[in-house]
């Protein structure tokens, strides 16, 4: 007799995306409080908390190579709540989630740019 597995290859699949999104977000994350510094302590407990997400979401739609290339250590505070604040119109539905990411990769994209030059 014939047992389906447990987990399917799907569901395995699924949960090593999810762990490879958040690990991605942590080393985001890691690097931006480092460049940061003393600033880093502006942003509220919320605040990081829609920056890790708004990451995750934009890691989604991005190539590992190229997240990869993005210098976090160097973004200002102004670009990182440049950011917040997409990320907070997309979750209140004021902008479309694939719009407000596409304008976060573009902050990325350029920051990445400006460091190539």
């Amino acid at each position: 007799m014939d047992r389906k597995p447990d987990i399917t290859d799907e569901e395995i699949g699924i949960q090593h995306f999810h762990l490879r999104k958040r690990r991605a977000t942590e080393r985001a994350m890691e690097k931006l409080r480092h460049g940061l510094g003393k600033e880093y302590s502006k942003l509220s407990n919320k605040e990081i908390e829609i920056l890790e997400w708004i990451f995750g979401e934009t890691w989604s739609m991005m190539s590992f190579y190229e997240w990869e290339k993005i210098p976090f250590s160097l973004l200002s505070l102004e670009k990182i709540k440049k950011i917040i604040s997409l990320g907070k119109e997309v979750l209140s539905h004021k902008k479309k989630g694939i719009d407000g990411i596409e304008e976060v990769h573009q902050i990325l994209a350029k920051v990445k740019q400006e460091v190539e030059e």
